[in-house]
């Protein structure tokens, strides 16, 4: 994958759309009430999918491999700082169990439908639709 061009002034970040093999979608929720998809930085010398994989194995336990990209979002956080967050579809490991890190109030894995009705922001929500439209279904390779 190329290295992508980050904006001027935003921080670069990447998370994963996480689904595991019964299909079952992964979320997290902050403390603020928002459900969403694990994300965070990416640390010097890091590519976009090592970020990605790891972040989602720091914040949720969750060890899990990248099949594919999806698109990005941009958004400002509540501190005002812009963000651009590159997204990977991602496969967990079987009985990878979940643990979530202290930011988050809850987390787990969710049928897709639950998913959506969880996800605080469209994008997300969106983000999922593609996720689930760019894998095979559940017992089909």
């Amino acid at each position: 994958m190329p290295s992508p061009s980050f904006p001027p002034g935003a921080t670069p970040g990447a998370g994963g759309v996480v689904l595991n093999p019964e299909g079952r979608v992964l979320l997290v929720r902050y403390r603020g009430g928002a459900w969403a998809f694990p994300k965070g930085h990416v640390e010097p010398g890091e590519t976009l999918t090592q970020t990605a994989v790891r972040e989602v194995q720091e914040e949720t336990g969750v060890t899990a491999d990248i099949l594919g990209p999806l698109p990005e979002t941009r958004y400002t956080n509540d501190r005002g700082e812009a963000r651009v967050i590159f997204w990977f579809v991602m496969r967990a490991e079987p009985g990878s169990p979940t643990t979530l890190e202290a930011t988050f109030t809850e987390g787990g894995f969710f049928s897709p439908g639950e998913a959506a009705a969880r996800l605080t922001y469209p994008e997300d929500r969106e983000l999922l639709r593609v996720a689930l439209a760019s894998v095979p279904p559940v017992g089909r390779a």
